[in-house]
C-alpha cells in the first residue's frame, strides 16, 4: 500500500520555493516595486545569461489551465494549441503588466506564429497595452551557417537589451551572469542525481525548478542549498521509478497523478524540467559566442531537432536516471513530440523498458480517472517484472 510523502520533509526553503511556483509573479512584482526590470520570456530558448548581463530579471511566460481565453479567441484560430492560446491571453490581458520588455524565442513554431500575430496587433491597435517585444530567431541545425547566423541574431539581442535598458551589457557582465546561471544549473543537476536516488519527488522538483524561472538565481541557489542538504539526508522513497517525455508540463497536477499511483517521477526532458539546466556555458571562450553554443547544441528538443537525435536522447536521459518505465504525454495539437514516439517506443522495447503513450491530451487533467487507470496499470506491471 502507497505511503503519502511528507509534504514538509525538504524544509522551509522547499516551502519558499514552492510558493514562489504557485505565485508565478510574486518575485517579479516585488522586484518592479523596489525598482528593477522585468523581463518576460516567451519560449525557452532566451538566453537568460544575457537577460541578466543586461540588469533584467527574466520571468518565463507560462499558461493557466482552465481559465478562459476571450482575448486569444479573439485573435487566434481554433488550432492554436491550449497553452499557447493561455500565455497569448495573459500576455494582452495584463497579467504580465510589470514587464518592461518581452523576448519571443522560435523554442516552437507556434511561438513564431504568435510573435507575428502580435506584431500585427501592434500595428493596427496600438491602443493595444504591450511591452516593446523582440523575436529570436535562433536556428538550430548543427552547421557552421546556423551558429554564425545565431551569432549575428545574439549580437542584435544584446543590442536591443542595451537599448531599452540604457546600458552598456561588458563583457565582464556577460561572465559574471554566465557564472551565476551556470552554478544554478550545477545545483539543480545534483537535485537530478538525487531524483535518481528516489529521495526527491517529481512533484517536489517540478516546484523547486519551475522556481528558478521566476526568481532571481541568487536567491534560488542559496535556497537550492538548503534543499539539497536536507534532501541527501532522506531515506530513499520505495516507489517506481518514471520518466515523462512528450509535452512541457508548467504545472504539477500530471505529476501528482502519476506519484499518487504508486509512480515517482525521476526524470523528464521538457523546458521546466530537466532540459532547462542540462548544458553549461563554456567559460573558457568568448562570452557571447559560449551562450550561443550552449543554446544552439543543447539537449534534442521534439520542436527542433531530428527524430534520430530525439531518440539518442531518450534512451541516455532514461538510462542516467534509473528510470523503470517510460510516460509519452502528448497534448491536443502538440503534434511534435508524435513524429519522435514510434522510434522511441521501439528502442525502449529492445531495451526492455515499458511504456504508456497518452495522446490529445487536454491541457486541464478532465479525464484523470481514465489517466489513473492506466497509471496503475503500469506500475503494476513494473512491479510484477521487479518480482519476476
Amino acid at each position: 500500500m502507497k505511503t503519502e510523502v511528507p509534504a514538509a520533509r525538504l524544509g522551509r526553503a522547499y516551502e519558499e520555493l514552492s510558493r514562489v511556483y504557485r505565485n508565478r509573479h510574486e518575485w517579479a512584482r516585488k522586484w518592479k516595486e523596489n525598482g528593477g526590470r522585468v523581463l518576460a520570456c516567451l519560449g525557452s530558448d532566451v538566453p537568460e545569461e544575457m537577460v541578466i548581463a543586461a540588469g533584467y530579471l527574466p520571468i518565463r511566460v507560462c499558461g493557466e489551465p482552465g481559465q478562459a481565453t476571450p482575448l486569444a479567441d479573439r485573435y487566434l484560430e481554433l488550432a492554436f494549441e491550449p497553452t499557447a492560446r493561455s500565455k497569448f491571453n495573459r500576455l494582452l490581458d495584463g497579467t504580465y503588466d510589470y514587464a518592461d520588455g518581452l523576448a519571443i524565442s522560435n523554442s516552437t513554431d507556434v511561438l513564431v506564429r504568435l510573435y507575428f500575430y502580435l506584431r500585427e496587433i501592434h500595428r493596427v491597435e496600438p491602443e493595444v497595452k504591450l511591452p516593446p517585444f523582440h523575436f529570436l530567431d535562433l536556428l538550430f541545425m548543427p552547421s557552421m551557417l546556423s551558429s554564425e547566423y545565431n551569432l549575428e541574431t545574439l549580437r542584435n539581442f544584446q543590442s536591443i537589451l542595451e537599448e531599452w535598458s540604457g546600458e552598456k551589457i561588458t563583457p565582464e557582465k556577460l561572465e559574471a551572469a554566465i557564472r551565476l546561471c551556470n552554478e544554478n544549473r550545477r545545483l539543480l543537476r545534483r537535485l537530478a542525481r538525487l531524483r535518481s536516488e528516489a529521495k526527491v519527488t517529481g512533484v517536489e522538483a517540478l516546484a523547486i525548478i519551475g522556481a528558478s524561472l521566476l526568481m532571481p538565481k541568487e536567491e534560488h541557489n542559496r535556497l537550492l542549498c538548503e534543499i539539497l542538504d536536507k534532501a541527501g539526508e532522506l531515506s530513499p522513497l520505495d516507489r517506481v521509478k518514471l520518466f515523462v517525455t512528450g509535452s512541457v508540463h508548467e504545472q504539477p497536477d500530471f505529476y501528482e497523478l502519476i506519484e499518487s499511483c504508486g509512480g515517482l517521477v525521476v526524470g523528464e526532458d521538457h523546458d521546466w524540467g530537466n532540459r532547462h539546466f542540462h548544458t553549461d556555458v563554456a567559460t573558457d571562450v568568448d562570452p557571447l559566442a559560449a551562450i550561443r553554443d550552449r543554446y544552439h547544441m543543447r539537449l534534442a528538443s521534439p520542436n527542433k531537432h531530428l527524430v534520430s537525435h530525439r531518440v539518442k536522447a531518450l534512451v541516455e536521459q532514461v538510462k542516467e536516471c534509473g528510470a523503470e518505465g517510460v510516460i509519452f504525454f502528448m497534448r491536443k495539437y502538440d503534434e511534435a513530440s508524435t513524429w519522435d514516439y514510434p522510434e522511441q517506443r521501439q528502442a525502449l522495447e529492445t531495451l526492455g523498458i515499458p511504456s504508456r503513450v497518452f495522446v490529445a491530451q487536454p491541457y486541464e487533467l478532465t479525464n484523470r480517472s481514465q489517466l489513473m487507470e492506466e497509471m496503475k496499470a503500469l506500475v503494476a506491471e513494473i512491479q510484477a517484472g521487479r518480482r519476476a
